[in-house]
């Protein structure tokens, strides 16, 4: 399958040859706004860095557009609501550019205690002023470091270097990884209290905006030193700027602006403030790993194969997306079996996981039955982003239950769909996986049933008398169809039978007409697995 990409900004050739290599690329870094609504309707992906500003209008040009791939960590220049509207999945790259912005915080941190940037301009300027610069030794002191992820953690094992003591303020942390790493955990407060250096390595995803204000700042040890390679809305600016005059804060380094570039600023006027422009990722190294990482993460999203560091999933899944794909694939395809078995949508949807390695999956398998279903009914484009939005637009309803009767296996995902009507509209499927990546369908209704869901197949009723399999496959012979499977299940010798028959082709209407006129046939119905 080959796909139409756009890049919209600057990226290393490394992944522009692995992008080249599936579909056909267009690069144009310097595409403006008004070209990019024109061109975007005939790609399936777009990539971008932070120039391109990717608003609802954006996302809307995009018609056939599938995945957004942000080559970076930062996603503040993408409309995340707009994408989940239209069911566009957003991927970054926040692991790519660990290394390289680790190593400029502690790069910002020596200008910092040595001053020497400020030394560097003097100098230029003919001025050699070496008394007016002292500076701070790093040993000795103590490092706050704001978020205690990646990145936080590759600044503290690097600042230990220089034998900085490092404290860490993290609720998503535990005791034994501080232990492991050598910190200590404290609050917010009791950090900004004993911190020399203050460093910022939180995402907008666990903190606020706004995070270090006045309140923080008064609380912060006076001379202490502010680094922010994150986020730049995490730094209320006025109130830097304010605590940087008064001497509250001996200094600041800013990698990162609420408003980019920050023009204008007072703080870029300041002589105790280093400032780089958003160079936390720009090495040779970290643009060519980031380069292939978001295009690999874009090519796999566009193939279903994978999903990784996506940002909008109404799920959270591990670093191996594929781990988990058989039992997703297989509740897609009960919800789909379910779909097709009624004559309009179900109203609800009642899902039961069991197996121990299944329980922590409940969320991700609903959104899949939910996928399955969906891509029967509506018309509109469905995935894992868009489809539990779509499924309460059109009230349909899928809670967790337990009780089911059901086939006994270690691992099962079974889903009873519920038409307006009452209990006789009803059905019930059951699935499992055999092997790790054979699905199969091991129940329908009470009947037990070993059949594999793919491709058209006839899902028949019928009495379970003699006669059955020569009249039906008799038919279809006539027709030209072939039979790949048939796998049947009853209730009782001489009482209901199920079957399930994979085809090689879908017959004609005509053909499942005079199927239902046979005397052993009570129903059947086509569905496309």
């Amino acid at each position: 399958m080959s796909f139409n990409i756009l890049i919209s900004d600057g990226l290393a050739q490394a992944g522009i040859d692995l992008l080249k290599a599936a579909g056909q690329v267009t690069v144009d870094p310097k595409i403006t706004p008004d070209a990019l609504l024109a061109a975007l309707p005939e790609y399936d992906a777009l990539i971008v860095r932070s120039r391109t500003k990717v608003n609802t209008q954006v996302v809307s040009a995009g018609r056939r557009l599938k995945v957004i791939g942000r080559a970076g960590v930062g996603v503040d220049n993408i409309d995340i609501a707009a994408a989940l509207a239209a069911g566009v999945i957003v991927v970054n790259s926040p692991l790519a550019a660990t290394v390289a912005v680790a190593e400029l915080t502690l790069g910002l941190m020596l200008d910092l205690a040595r001053r020497v940037p400020a030394a560097d301009a003097a100098l230029k300027r003919g001025k050699w002023e070496k008394s007016a610069f002292m500076g701070d030794e790093l040993s000795g002191k103590t490092l706050g470091l704001i978020g205690f992820g990646r990145i936080g953690q590759l600044v503290a094992a690097r600042a230990q270097g220089f034998g900085v003591r490092v404290i860490v303020s993290d609720p998503y942390i535990d005791e034994e990884l501080a232990r492991k790493s050598a910190v200590t955990l404290l609050p917010l407060d009791e950090l900004l209290a004993r911190a020399d250096f203050i460093s910022l390595h939180a995402s907008l995803v666990g903190a606020r905006p706004g995070l270090i204000g006045p309140a923080e700042i008064a609380r912060c040890k006076p001379g202490a030193r502010l680094i922010n390679t994150a986020q730049g809305v995490l730094v209320d600016e006025v109130a830097l700027a304010a605590a940087l005059k008064s001497g509250q804060l001996a200094g600041a380094a800013l990698d990162v602006f609420a408003e980019e570039p920050p023009v204008g600023s007072t703080l870029l006027g300041l002589p105790n403030v280093v400032v780089t422009p958003r160079l936390g990722s720009s090495t040779v190294e970290a643009q060519a790993v980031v380069a292939r990482q978001i295009a690999h993460q874009v090519l796999d999203a566009l193939r279903g194969h994978n999903y990784r560091n996506v940002v909008n999933l109404p799920f959270a899944v591990g670093p191996d997306f594929r781990l988990i794909g058989p039992y997703l694939t297989l509740a897609e395809k009960l919800g789909a079996l379910l779909a097709q078995l009624g004559d309009s949508a179900p109203r609800r949807l009642e899902l039961e996981v069991r197996g121990a390695g299944l329980q922590e999956m409940v969320r991700p398998i609903a959104v899949a039955v939910l996928t399955g279903a969906l891509r029967q009914l509506a018309t509109e484009p469905i995935n894992y982003v868009n489809a539990p939005a779509l499924a309460a637009q059109r009230g349909i309803q899928i809670t967790q239950t337990r009780g089911f009767e059901l086939v006994d296996y270690p691992n099962l995902i079974s889903v009873r769909a519920h038409w307006d009507g009452g209990p006789s509209y009803e059905r019930l499927l059951a699935g499992t996986i055999f092997g790790g990546s054979d699905i199969r369908l091991v129940q329908i209704d009470h009947i037990r049933m070993d059949a594999r869901p793919f491709g058209p197949a006839l899902i028949m009723q019928s009495r379970d008398v003699p006669g059955l399999m020569g009249g039906v496959g008799s038919l279809l012979a006539r027709h030209g169809i072939n039979i790949a499977e048939w796998r049947l299940g009853r209730d009782q010798p001489g009482g209901m039978a199920l079957s399930v028959l994979n085809l090689d082709s879908a017959p004609a209407p005509e053909v499942l007409e005079q199927m239902r006129e046979l005397p052993q046939v009570v129903n059947v119905r086509l569905v496309a697995l």
